[in-house]
């Protein structure tokens, strides 16, 4: 009995895994795929087939590309969090008067998933878009979540994410993040100086309701508009402020 839950468990994490190298590959074939997860062609094919016959994938001149029921579900889940509409108003003033792009995020899985976005004028987004995981611990709005996250649990977190070193500036030791975690803590903001990609600034604020930790906000762009008074001062009372407004707002439904 225990050798078939242990197969069961075996074929579920091939198969999700399929579905997942898909996504990450932007579309491939049965010998990419099989390649990838490191499984049989004939595993994989008969994966993908599931995968389609269940309408998670699509086949076309013998590629596999996500579906779009895998939409109507990300739709369905990004509609039950509150947050993403009650932030919008205060994203795209943010956008507006700072002329940058404007992050929400949540924690799910220890990961940090990009939920919402506002655009400025000048925005530019090297890396982030709607619906993507990232790791917590090299971003603004990631630390400005983990922050207010209790220790035993970003412990946990960078145990099973690690700290991936991205550039020299990102923090890969986890003491130090700690320490780092707590003067964001004390501050109400974080930032990211180019821990993500060379040359690229953030400034994050995490938006709490109720002594609860729902998110973060973060607006980022080239370091050459992110220095001195404006990346160290201006911005951060700026973000703050549009996440007591989210906050606010929250408060008065």
């Amino acid at each position: 009995m225990a050798n078939d839950r242990t197969q069961t468990v075996k074929s579920a994490d091939n198969l999700f895994g399929v579905l997942n190298a898909v996504h990450e590959l932007d579309g491939a074939g049965v010998t990419e795929i099989a390649s990838e997860r490191g499984i049989a062609k004939s595993t994989a094919h008969d994966h993908l087939t599931t995968l389609v016959e269940h309408e998670f994938l699509i086949k076309s001149e013998g590629t596999y590309r996500v579906g779009l029921k895998c939409l109507h579900y990300g739709i369905q889940a990004k509609n039950r969090i509150e947050l993403a509409d009650v932030a919008m108003p205060s994203m795209e003033q943010l956008a507006k008067e700072t002329g940058e792009i404007v992050w929400l995020m949540v924690e799910e899985h220890g990961k940090g998933v990009y939920l919402e976005k506002a655009m400025g004028e000048r925005a530019v987004q090297p890396y982030g878009e709607i619906g993507k995981r990232v790791p917590l611990h090299n971003i603004a709005a990631g630390k400005a979540i983990l922050a207010h996250t209790p220790e035993s649990s970003v412990r946990k977190i960078v145990e099973t994410n690690s700290l991936e070193k991205v550039t020299d500036r990102s923090i890969t030791d986890v003491d130090e993040l700690l320490e780092e975690l707590e003067i964001v803590r004390d501050r109400g903001y974080a930032l990211n100086d180019g821990e993500t990609f060379e040359g690229f600034r953030a400034v994050g604020s995490p938006i709490v309701h109720e002594e609860q930790l729902l998110g973060s906000i973060a607006v980022s762009g080239p370091e050459n508009r992110f220095r001195g008074e404006r990346f160290r001062q201006e911005l951060p009372e700026i973000v703050t402020g549009a996440a007591n407004a989210i906050e606010l707002s929250l408060a008065s439904r």
